[in-house]
């Protein structure tokens, strides 16, 4: 149980702080030009204020941190509640599926994350020039913070195809032998 959630809240961080190194290491003169949202000037303190590397990585995470919760929360309680209706469903109470993503589909999903997260992370400047809207407003972090999760869907969709074949043909691992006492 809890498979997707648990997934989720241990790939997302990691495409996370892939992107944002791919754009820190392909865009080094991007902090410097970024200046902090005036709702987020106070919280941060002067202290990071000074230091735009260590600023804008702190406007990126915390433009990630509430789609990841929100997400995270929305796949849990799907998750609750397809474990509460399996029951109704298979008709009987006492049985466990055992059925389960294959490993080709996992390490397609976390292979492809990461690697569209590292090119996602270098290709931002393509998206919006010098990362500014018109208005002088930088949306760089957003578009870092963005990325991760456009990642995550590339990764989800290389796990689908990944596992296809296994579903359309029907092939199982094979069982444990058990040995003869």
């Amino acid at each position: 149980m809890f498979r997707t959630s648990r997934g989720f809240l241990l790939s997302a961080p990691a495409a996370f702080v892939v992107t944002l190194a791919a754009f820190l290491i392909s865009h080094p003169k991007a902090p410097e030009a970024f200046t902090p949202y005036p709702f987020l000037s106070d919280a941060l303190g002067p202290d990071v204020l000074r230091h735009p590397l260590l600023r804008f990585a702190l406007t990126s995470t915390v433009s990630f941190i509430a789609p990841y919760l929100i997400t995270g929360l929305l796949l849990l309680l799907a998750e609750l509640g397809l474990g509460a209706a399996a029951p109704l469903w298979r008709g009987r109470r006492g049985r466990r599926a055992t059925s389960g993503v294959p490993p080709e589909g996992r390490w397609a999903f976390l292979g492809v994350s990461l690697i569209v997260a590292a090119w996602a992370g270098a290709s931002l400047h393509r998206v919006a020039y010098g990362g500014e809207l018109p208005g002088g407003v930088n949306v760089a972090p957003l578009f870092v913070a963005a990325a991760a999760f456009g990642a995550l869907a590339a990764g989800l969709v290389a796990s689908l195809l990944a596992a296809a074949p296994r579903a359309l043909l029907g092939h199982r691992p094979p069982a444990r032998v058990r040995r003869a006492r």
